[in-house]
């Protein structure tokens, strides 16, 4: 379960630790032949700090970063590629890893196939893919304009992931888990779908 992070000691989200998901995600790896590890959707960065200062060559994704988050990468020796998850334009068989914590949920079901499939062509083969979304359990769920199904958008879009549905668009990968998880933090509940698999 992930930690709880309250507003009064975590002001700003550059200074949270890393992630419960990217700790359990390193439990797995600690022990495999892997080197190279794709951060997709890395936010503040904090998980990829945390994944290069326990030995892997990191590169962190998004299409946004403020000037604070790329001194943090960079004093880390941590490369940086803005770029929009829907049009990734790097080369195939390139990474041993590739984690996407929270940044597959904002899609609808065609780009969302469209991402994997490119996802896939990106992982050297034996590579690892894992990915944590919104389920459909969360609270949030329902919440807004109906787009598709278990789709919404209400401030921004969401789209919430049933176990049945991730194993479905991961049809391409060896799936090694799927299972659901909880956190609890201001204002409550939230819960998620997590996936870890390989090429």
């Amino acid at each position: 379960m992930d930690k709880v992070i309250r507003p009064d000691r975590w002001q700003n989200k550059n200074n949270w630790p890393e992630s419960q998901f990217a700790k359990r995600v390193y439990r797995f790896l600690k022990n495999k032949k892997v080197k190279t590890l794709l951060d997709l959707g890395c936010g503040s960065g904090r998980d990829s700090q945390y994944f290069s200062r326990r030995g892997f060559v990191v590169t962190a994704l998004d299409l946004v970063a403020d000037k604070e988050q790329q001194e943090k990468l960079k004093r880390n020796r941590i490369p940086f590629i803005k770029s929009d998850i829907k049009n990734l334009k790097i080369k195939t068989n390139y990474f041993d890893v590739i984690y996407a914590h929270l940044s597959l949920h904002y899609f609808d079901d065609k780009t969302t196939v469209k991402i994997l499939n490119d996802l896939n062509k990106i992982l050297k083969s034996g590579g690892y893919l894992f990915i944590k979304c919104k389920s459909i359990d969360d609270p949030l769920f329902g919440k807004g304009e109906k787009i598709e199904d278990n789709f919404y958008k209400k401030e921004q879009s969401r789209h919430f992931f049933s176990k049945d549905y991730m194993r479905e668009k991961l049809k391409d990968f060896k799936i090694i888990k799927i299972s659901k998880t909880n956190t609890f933090k201001n204002p409550g509940k939230a819960s998620f779908i997590e996936a870890f698999a390989q090429k």
